[in-house]
């Protein structure tokens, strides 16, 4: 467990940091081109190579990868494994070489397809979906690099290598900054200092996604891997990976279907700057998820499949069990944080420039109901690289298609016969997705003879008690330091019903605002410390297992320390 926590460590860490460049990246595009048309377009441009990425390469190939690969290494079959990883590279460049063209051609008939679900009057204008089009077909090309860096990660965490994945991201996030900021108001993007191109960020994507397949494949060679330039259709573990695959890419591009793209998809109903509002709500979910969930379970994948492949089921159970332990310590109280602050850490991360107070309402709105979508998104993550360590993709495959397929209806029930409107797609996700993860368990539960439930529900039960005291204390923090904007205190607030939102915004037509940054990060920090302290404090007298655990490491090793001379 002690690799799993090292390896949770470093992705987590390095996320943070890739978080931090990315909200940096989405608050410069947002202050550049605000709630409008043309930020909704971008944001809309990447549902089509997203698409193609989550169903033919993405998480899908690694979790097929990884099981397969890790055995070849675990049993000193090195000249296989590297046979397999060499063929998988050749087939990506082919395939997603293929899709990016098609990507590119068929455009206009992929985003017309995406208002099927629009009403005559919801329909988005002409020059809208050409922008969209436009800046689809020039993301397309990103296929081709983030596929290729996606396997190279799946080597690299083969090796238990996760520093050089995670670096990775952060000059993804650097060269979209470098596109929003640079290329944007260069003439050869048609930009200029007065009026950015929004194609400028495209191509930083682009050049992002490239710099990511670049940076990776050396480090691959580094710790061993040998590439061959050579497609090996007929070896077994090729073969393995092939049948592996086609259920796991069904299953986590349901995942991904669920929480990212559809959201975008239905909220186009409501117009390009609901699709912007949706997405800033997304991404604060995604910090938490990615810093927790996706750090625990990416670096406990490797160690599950290595635990199977050896025949250790206790170690196995073990290690799912504190693995999900640890993603609840730390997404529950997320969860109860993001609600409590959804619209004070809106107006601080994303208000100013031209993302102006209806929008900020707008998206905290959003987020109050994706928050919840936490607990179950994170347990997701672990839970189903279990099934995928024992092969059997089948199973997530079906929970993930029955999920989109309640999504959609539920998502257009609430939109049209409540106050919801767009945030309908978030409560619809976070139903959708709790309910899946429920069933996933219980099939785990059954299939491993338990894996400490009881444990785990004593422990969620403290989790949750600590939690919710954090959250009386957040929410009299953030109250009694509230600022005032436009004759507004922001104190924490459920708004209802949706706040409303403009079909169509020009950017030209929004004003710059300016809100009292210093005052809200007083108001968020000093709210985030104090219910923090009162968290941990109350998992502390609970004698919460794990926290203890952590605390006894730490106080071994300071007695451990030599004293200084």
């Amino acid at each position: 467990m002690n690799t799993v926590a090292a390896g949770a460590a470093i992705i987590s860490a390095g996320m943070l940091l890739s978080r931090i460049l990315g909200y940096v990246r989405e608050r410069m595009l947002i202050h550049v081109f605000g709630g409008s048309d043309i930020s909704g377009a971008y944001n809309l441009a990447f549902v089509v190579p997203d698409l193609f990425y989550n169903l033919l390469a993405g998480g899908a190939l690694s979790a097929a990868f990884i099981p397969v690969f890790t055995r070849y290494i675990t049993n000193k079959q090195d000249r296989d494994a590297h046979r397999v990883g060499s063929t998988f590279i050749l087939l990506l460049i082919i395939v997603m070489s293929v899709c990016a063209t098609l990507g590119i051609i068929f455009a206009p008939q992929l985003i017309n397809l995406l208002q099927l679900l629009h009403t005559e009057h919801t329909r988005l204008n002409a020059e809208s979906i050409a922008l969209t089009i436009s800046l689809t077909r020039t993301m397309c090309f990103m296929l081709i690099f983030t596929a290729l860096s996606g396997l190279f990660t799946g080597i690299l965490n083969s090796y238990k290598h996760f520093l050089t994945p995670v670096i990775i991201w952060l000059v993804y996030n650097l060269s979209i900054m470098v596109g929003i900021g640079v290329f944007s108001k260069l003439p050869i993007f048609g930009g200029s200092p007065a009026h950015p191109n929004i194609h400028g960020a495209a191509y930083g994507v682009v050049i992002g996604a490239f710099l990511m397949a670049a940076i990776q494949f050396p480090v691959t060679l580094r710790h061993g891997f040998r590439f061959h330039p050579a497609i090996d259709l007929r070896h077994e573990g090729v073969r393995k990976v092939l049948i592996l695959f086609a259920p796991v890419m069904l299953g986590l591009a349901m995942s991904q279907i669920n929480l990212m793209i559809l959201p975008l998809i239905i909220g186009s109903k409501f117009g390009l700057p609901a699709v912007t509002d949706i997405r800033m709500a997304n991404r604060l979910v995604l910090l938490p998820l990615g810093l927790f969930a996706i750090a625990i379970s990416t670096a406990a994948f490797p160690q599950l499949a290595e635990q199977i492949a050896r025949g250790q089921l206790a170690a196995f159970r073990e290690t799912m069990q504190r693995s999900m332990k640890a993603i609840l310590l730390l997404s529950i109280p997320s969860a109860v944080g993001l609600f409590v602050l959804a619209e004070p850490i809106t107006y601080l991360l994303w208000g100013g420039g031209k993302f102006d107070a209806t929008s900020v309402r707008a998206s905290a709105f959003v987020l109050m109901f994706f928050a919840w979508g936490l607990l179950g998104l994170g347990l997701t993550q672990v839970v189903s690289r279990a099934f995928y360590s024992m092969h059997d993709m089948v199973t997530p495959v079906i929970v993930g298609i029955s999920m989109v397929v309640v999504n959609i209806p539920l998502s257009l029930y609430f939109a049209q016969h409540s106050s919801l409107q767009y945030g309908s797609v978030a409560l619809a996700t976070t139903l959708t997705t709790t309910l899946s993860t429920l069933v996933l368990l219980e099939i785990l539960r059954r299939r491993m003879n338990g894996f400490g439930g009881r444990s785990i529900l004593w422990t969620t039960e403290k989790i949750t008690i600590a939690s919710c005291l954090m959250g009386v204390v957040l929410y009299v923090v953030a109250n009694f330091l509230a600022p005032t904007f436009l004759g507004e205190r922001l104190v924490p607030v459920f708004r209802w019903p949706a706040p409303a939102l403009p079909f169509s915004v020009d950017p030209a037509t929004l004003p710059d605002v300016k809100v009292p940054q210093v005052p809200l990060l007083i108001q968020v920090g000093a709210s985030m410390v104090a219910g923090i302290i009162i968290y941990f404090a109350a998992l502390w007298v609970m004698r919460v297992e794990e926290l203890h655990l952590v605390t006894s490491r730490i106080m071994s090793k300071l007695r451990k320390r030599p004293a200084a001379v």
